[in-house]
């Protein structure tokens, strides 16, 4: 119950944290997602019902803060919330490049959603800035990612005195840790 009462207040937090982060950083030439992160992390982690709410509520909150159309972000973390969450009945959380090259492909998938939805609804052409924006900024979240699961596995070991295993889930023939 506390999850879902803090959840708001943290995912605000984040936004603004990762927003201001990345004005200082960057100055506003690329976005710092470490929501995007939390939201790949969540769909290897949590059950389907605290993920997919942490995913709108992380999507409406980079919506209401960025000023994007209402709902683009908050159906882009759904998404990919929904396919971290099956991929990692496949794949082991513990292989640090997978979860690498994961994230590099859901960054540069939320990149093509974007550059798709602006050309088609706006006619606005992001397709010559997607070299000079969007890949450093996809290169940027799957290190960032990795960083993220090794500090995640840490703070586990510290709080229950060894690294806990993701949810086993029905179905799963995931490729071991061992492979």
């Amino acid at each position: 119950m506390i999850y879902y009462l803090l959840l708001p207040f943290m995912a605000i937090g984040l936004v603004v944290f990762q927003t201001t982060l990345a004005d200082i950083l960057f100055s506003g030439w690329l976005t710092l997602e470490l929501s995007l992160v939390v939201v790949i992390y969540a769909g290897f982690r949590l059950d389907l019902v605290q993920g997919i709410i942490l995913a709108c509520i992380m999507g409406f909150v980079f919506d209401c803060v960025s000023g994007s159309i209402l709902g683009l972000f908050t159906m882009v973390y759904l998404l990919i919330y929904m396919f971290s969450f099956f991929v990692s009945l496949r794949i082991a959380s513990e292989k640090f490049y997978l979860i690498a090259l994961f994230s590099l492909i859901c960054s540069v998938l939320e990149s093509l959603i974007l550059i798709a939805l602006y050309y088609f609804v706006f006619e606005f052409d992001m397709l010559s800035n997607a070299l000079v924006v969007f890949v450093p900024q996809a290169l940027l979240i799957s290190v960032l990612s990795v960083g993220f699961f090794y500090m995640m596995r840490k703070i586990e070991g510290l709080m229950y005195g060894k690294t806990m295993r993701p949810p086993q889930r029905t179905g799963t023939g995931g490729i071991s840790a061992a492979a």
